[in-house]
């Protein structure tokens, strides 16, 4: 098969950022498959992050629907971890990737 310079590189750059090979990223294509650019580094982490969150906050809501009660030091402190963690996600959405996605394009 024969590519363009920029096809080449475009194929590579496409297939790098799936982590896969050229011949694996055109095999997915060939079948139907529009392999998908593998997350971030620290997506995983971050996930996890925003689980553990989540999961104090609904038993921050569990005891406070069943004694009526807010734990508002606990309840604050998973609020500013949600908005600290958010900040970090949109900064990673908005960042240096943004060039990078409109070279491609």
């Amino acid at each position: 098969m024969r590519l363009s310079e920029r096809d080449f590189k475009l194929l590579e750059r496409r297939a790098r950022k799936c982590g896969l090979s050229k011949s694996a990223y055109i095999r997915q294509l060939l079948h139907g498959y529009k392999p998908r650019e593998t997350p971030p580094a620290d997506y995983h982490a971050v996930r996890r992050e925003l689980c553990e969150i989540g999961n104090n906050l609904n038993q921050v809501a569990f005891v406070a629907n069943a004694t009526g009660l807010v734990d508002e030091a606990a309840y604050y402190e998973n609020v500013v971890q949600l908005q600290d963690a958010l900040r970090r996600i949109e900064m990673a959405v908005t960042g240096d990737g943004l060039e990078e996605n409109l070279i491609d394009n």
